[in-house]
């Protein structure tokens, strides 16, 4: 939970906006508070959902059902309303954090615990069940937990979305670790499949585990259908429940009446004195509560903060409304009408595109959306422990820029860390202990929304709103990974191929290969000019390859078989693509990538330092270059004026900055200072913006 951005909306409908909650699946979400204070979830649906009407349809019939389920273990739905400039919807508040997120941060339930979860998740379900309704949307990350007891989250909204993706190629469906098998096989969701989910909830809970492990989508898919559970830690006391409930048949698993009843009836009506949960689990949920009335504690009215079990209590409500103030149903209609007419004029030209709200542009007109800076990380991201800092030189590390320039990642031989470089605030941490050595730069989609990286298994893929991890590729070395500017493709360099193609190109909607490109060595950096045309790849051990990117195909352009024996990613593109800049001899060249042609030569004024990284900074006009001493002791950053070669004047006492990263609009530089251990943010003209640890 963190205040509002100036950018972020103050009121949604009937709810005034008091502080930004986190994202999922659907859109962002938002604390607000109705007119008698009472706080609710405020979700704003993400564009590709709001325009499309089969999702608007599956939402109504959803939202409908919203009434006939009245459970204390159920959040109500309070509103919506689609055909706002805005689409929204709400539900009460919970002040707690995900299952998923409790576990991970104080550790596994007790078996105590595990029941008290599995009763109230129990008579949440059983009330879905009588309404004739499935959730079939049960993880981890759709339950909440806060003093009370667990919170089941999500109900109208799970089928809706889930209906949406299916008619969009290359989204997946929920967890497949948590769906059924006959739901896995194309089956339809029925209450034995959320029963599966309630065995596979449980069984985190009370290992910390998944219930098929870990690993790409299509091997857990496989066990889910083909494997048993993985039931190593769930105590004799709950193994048997556990089991009935993971059962590959439908027919074979309890409802969810009968587990109420096998456990014991509904939890008491009072909630029970003593907490619930272990007392490092009860220390988060509190430190959640707490979180929550800190920030909504200073209302503007003077008012105090609102009760967040206010709308939990069990008890008759308004049902809840479509939309709120004054109806205008024929206004709307037209309203959206006449966008969805917009988007099929866009669509037939050629220029598909959703006018964004300017809050949701989070920079202006023209300006890329960033999930990372606008708050859009998953939890199940969220790091843990005190991060690193202080990094000693002679360990290998790669730096990379968000797309606007924001966040800046982090990428050693174990993880990819990201950061708030502003703030000095710790983002994200990506693990992964198949990482190349040295590690290859994370590279951002290009609205900031999927990292990529390189491992010994493939490329690795996050995405940073949902937590996600994939690999794409077959399960060999990975040694550098690019979005192109577009974020259509992921251009892959492979360690090795038999066919001596080093660059594969993969489709971001399917992850299926679409071409294999030959080239002289394996690719150690990959690179997109900014308007698309090029693709340029540092091979390890030799030159500069470079590639055409037409509309229909990718060409092979030139290669610069001559450079400096310096690290594969010590060369940069120009933005539209006419040229290379790299490191030869004693001097950075400009070249010609069709014919290897000499256009410009920028040399250093040093000479007891030799060159070791470059880069371009169209914002400014310069080209910058990473010098170190012999004995790697010293070093300095120089910059010369891209239009005459001449030295920039830039002051004395220079930062020592190897590896460096720059700015996808060349307006900062950040690099690890050899002098001071730390990373370290400047604009062109080499003064300090600010120091990561600081």
């Amino acid at each position: 939970m963190r205040p509002l951005n100036p950018d972020e909306p103050t009121r949604l409908g009937e709810f005034r906006i008091i502080a930004h909650l986190g994202s999922g699946g659907m859109g962002r979400v938002y604390l607000g508070a109705d007119h008698q204070g009472c706080p609710a979830a405020v979700t704003v649906v993400r564009a590709a959902y709001a325009v499309d009407l089969d999702f608007r349809a599956r939402f109504a019939r959803e939202a409908a059902l919203a009434p006939r389920i009245r459970n204390r273990f159920t959040p109500p739905h309070l509103g919506h309303d689609l055909s706002a400039p805005v689409p929204w919807t709400a539900t009460a508040y919970v002040p707690g954090p995900t299952l998923r997120t409790l576990v991970r941060r104080a550790g596994p339930f007790p078996p105590t615990a595990v029941t008290t979860l599995a009763r109230g998740l129990a008579e949440a379900l059983a009330a879905v069940h009588s309404a004739g309704a499935v959730h079939r949307g049960l993880t981890p990350s759709t339950v909440l937990v806060d003093a009370h007891g667990p919170r089941l989250i999500d109900f109208g909204v799970s089928r809706a979305v889930d209906g949406a993706r299916l008619t969009r190629p290359g989204e997946g469906v929920g967890s497949p670790a948590y769906l059924s098998p006959e739901h896995l096989s194309g089956g339809a969701a029925t209450p034995p499949s959320d029963l599966f989910s309630l065995g596979g909830a449980l069984l985190f809970a009370a290992t910390g585990a998944d219930p098929f492990g870990e690993g790409e989508p299509s091997d857990v898919l496989y066990r889910v259908l083909r494997e048993p559970p993985a039931l190593d830690g769930v105590t004799d006391s709950l193994r048997p429940l556990v089991t009935a409930c993971l059962d590959k048949l439908p027919e074979n698993r309890p409802t969810a009446q009968e587990v109420l009843d096998h456990l014991g009836g509904p939890l008491p009506a009072e909630p029970p004195r003593a907490p619930w949960l272990p007392p490092r689990s009860h220390a988060v949920v509190t430190e959640a509560e707490r979180a929550y009335r800190s920030i909504a504690a200073p209302q503007a009215d003077g008012t105090a903060s609102p009760d967040p079990w206010a709308a939990l209590v069990p008890g008759p409500r308004p049902v809840p409304s479509a939309r709120t103030g004054p109806r205008r149903p024929r206004r709307l209609a037209l309203r959206a009408a006449s966008l969805l007419g917009v988007v099929a004029l866009l669509a037939s030209a050629g220029l598909y595109a959703v006018a964004l709200p300017a809050w949701e542009a989070a920079g202006g007109a023209g300006a890329a959306r960033d999930c990372s800076a606008s708050g859009q990380i998953s939890e199940d991201l969220t790091p843990t422990g005190p991060p690193q800092v202080m990094f000693p030189t002679g360990v290998p590390l790669e730096l990379s820029f968000s797309p606007d320039g924001t966040v800046l990642a982090v990428s050693q031989v174990d993880r990819v860390t990201l950061w708030d470089w502003e703030g000095s605030r710790p983002l994200a941490r990506i693990d992964n202990e198949a990482a190349t050595v040295p590690p290859t730069p994370a590279a951002f989609s290009p609205d900031g929304c999927r990292i990529a990286y390189g491992t010994l298994d493939g490329a690795a893929v996050t995405d940073l709103g949902t937590g996600r991890a994939w690999t794409v590729g077959p399960k060999r070395p990975v040694r550098s990974a690019a979005f192109s500017p577009d974020g259509s493709s992921l251009a892959v360099g492979v360690q090795s191929d038999p066919g001596a193609r080093f660059l594969h190109l993969y489709d971001t909607e399917d992850w299926k290969l679409t071409s294999a490109l030959p080239g002289s060595g394996s690719l150690g950096s990959i690179q997109y000019s900014p308007d698309g045309t090029r693709v340029a790849g540092g091979e390890v051990d030799g030159g500069v390859a470079v590639w055409h990117a037409g509309a229909a195909d990718i060409d092979p352009l030139g290669l610069v078989s001559e450079r400096s024996e310096v690290g594969a990613d010590a060369f940069d593109i120009l933005p539209d693509g006419s040229g290379v800049l790299l490191i030869r001899s004693d001097r950075v060249l400009l070249v010609e990538p069709e014919n290897e042609r000499v256009l410009r030569e920028f040399v250093p004024d040093d000479e007891d330092h030799f060159l070791v990284d470059v880069a371009y900074s169209e914002a400014s006009g310069r080209v910058f270059a990473a010098l170190l001493s012999p004995d790697a002791g010293s070093g300095s950053t120089m910059a010369w004026d891209y239009s005459d070669a001449a030295s920039a004047r830039l002051g004395p006492d220079l930062p020592q900055l190897f590896p460096l990263a720059l700015s996808p609009d060349g307006s900062r530089l950040a690099g690890l200072r050899a002098d001071t251990g730390d990373l370290a943010v400047y604009d062109t003209d080499l003064s300090l913006l600010g120091v990561i640890g600081d």
